[in-house]
């Protein structure tokens, strides 16, 4: 059993796909500029320092053998009522002693590290920190990811915790 678990258990999450939710299309930008990069250091200057904007962190490898895949494991943004940078938003998540204070967000580094990506898109300027939680919680409730907890549309969040 211990073997079991060490292979495989640990790494067991549950999504929740709904494809009513994630063909939700009503959100408050035209459209976002994705990037990506691995987490860790390696990239950091990828990263934007001079703009707030919306990020989420995946499961993703690439492979020239396995088809193009990505789990979406949280979302969240830079700039909750200030100019934080999607920088010094991301440098948060490579510092060991704030990771350790949220058990979920430890738990997905501490297992995905290797795989992870941190995946980011900067909002325009002129895009308050109201318009931006409101992308925030509706990209979190079309996705639902795992690891986001409380950034959810109230209703949908209520319902969730029904499975949990």
């Amino acid at each position: 059993m211990d073997q079991a678990n060490n292979e495989i258990g640990k790494f067991q999450i549950t999504f929740t796909l709904s494809p009513t939710k994630l063909k939700f299309d009503a959100f408050n930008v035209p459209g976002l500029a994705w990037d990506s990069v691995k987490y860790g250091e390696a990239e950091i200057d990828r990263v934007p320092d001079d703009k707030r904007g919306i990020y989420a962190f995946s499961i993703h490898h690439p492979s020239q053998v396995l088809p193009p895949h990505g789990y979406i494991l949280y979302i969240g943004i830079a700039g909750r009522k200030s100019e934080r940078s999607l920088k010094a938003r991301y440098k948060d998540y490579l510092n060991p002693r704030k990771v350790v204070k949220r058990d979920r967000i430890a738990r997905m580094i501490g297992t995905w590290h290797e795989v992870l990506r941190f995946h980011f898109a900067p909002i325009d300027d002129a895009m308050t920190s109201e318009q931006l939680e409101k992308l925030e919680r509706d990209l979190n409730t079309a996705l639902l990811p795992p690891f986001s907890e409380g950034d959810l549309e109230a209703d949908t969040k209520k319902k969730r915790r029904a499975f949990r």
